[in-house]
């Protein structure tokens, strides 16, 4: 039954964003709400002045290799998670999981996911369901870690006295900090009840992806924090973990464009908290935002001939499956 339910909302809603109005009114929402967020930042760096901001940039080569381990962490475990779920090597691969995460941080949330799906189903000899399926169900184990990661932070940065600084950023954090937690346990506790009527993972497989998960998401926070604290020594630990749970509640939006502006523009309201001169918290989150977009931008550039792979016919049980 709750099978059936999801696939009728699924196909409602597909039906309604192919839409040609629809996805109008989608594109014309997005980019007019990065428009705005890349307006609040010329205004606010402008307002820190230029020159300091640039600056003030990070000299420690620990805030650049932090960075990158932080960047490669997501299409390694992608890449281990996807070799479990599809019981192949896809070592050689390994690209295609960066362009999935260039499609989902530079684009749009779950646009790799679609990126993913297609390039699968052109290259790999797979039936078409067991793609689908380790899609669908890898990115539900991905939103459910996530999601516990978003609550366990929030949780202890109430209990620390740390969540005021996040709800006071900006007009409407307090509202987007509720819902994203809100939001974050409820699906948390669905897919934790109703895991075997969501999802059809062979047994066994499940426990080792929340493992992989679950480590990926803790190790993402220990280097987001390590770069930060490399960047400006002194600060206070719960000051960044307030910056990360704003980047956590951030990443819960479905379908927020350019996630790293977006987070660039929320971070710089949050620059009071970290007892440094704002210029040098501007200057570290610049360098972070502005390295995020050169990789995504050399490495969907590096990686377009993925886009353009020839098809290789499934298996002829894929046709039956």
């Amino acid at each position: 039954m709750l099978k059936s339910a999801g696939a009728r909302a699924r196909d409602r809603w597909r039906r309604l964003r192919e839409r040609e109005d629809v996805q109008k009114a989608l594109k014309v929402i997005q980019y007019a709400l990065l428009a705005g967020i890349v307006a609040y930042l010329v205004y606010k760096l402008t307002h820190l002045g230029w020159r300091e901001v640039i600056g003030a940039l990070p000299s420690s080569p620990w805030f650049y290799l932090f960075f990158l381990l932080r960047f490669l962490a997501l299409p390694i475990s992608e890449l281990a998670i996807y070799e479990i779920v599809w019981s192949q090597s896809l070592v050689r691969h390994f690209f295609v999981f960066i362009r999935k995460r260039v499609y989902n941080f530079a684009v749009m949330g779950y646009s790799g996911e679609a990126f993913l799906t297609i390039w699968a189903r052109r290259r790999l000899a797979l039936p078409h369901k067991k793609i689908l399926v380790g899609v669908k169900d890898n990115n539900l184990l991905s939103a459910f870690a996530s999601n516990a990661a978003t609550v366990i932070l929030i949780l202890a940065l109430a209990a620390t006295g740390g969540l005021k600084a996040g709800l006071d950023a900006f007009p409407g954090a307090g509202w987007l900090f509720a819902l994203a937690f809100l939001s974050a346990g409820t699906l948390s506790l669905l897919v934790m009840i109703f895991r075997d009527k969501l999802m059809a993972l062979p047994k066994g497989v499940m426990p080792k992806l929340i493992g992989v998960h679950s480590g990926r998401q803790a190790l993402i926070i220990l280097l987001h924090a390590a770069m930060y604290a490399s960047a400006l020594p002194g600060a206070p630990v719960m000051a960044w973990m307030t910056f990360i749970a704003m980047q956590l509640v951030l990443s819960r939006v479905p379908f927020l464009p350019n996630q790293d502006i977006v987070y660039l523009g929320a971070a710089l309201s949050l620059a009071p908290i970290v007892g440094a001169p704002e210029a040098a918290v501007a200057g570290m989150l610049v360098a972070e935002a502005g390295l995020s977009q050169v990789f995504n931008i050399a490495m969907f550039f590096a990686t377009a001939h993925l886009a353009r792979t020839e098809y290789r016919p499934a298996p002829p049980e894929a046709v039956r499956a």
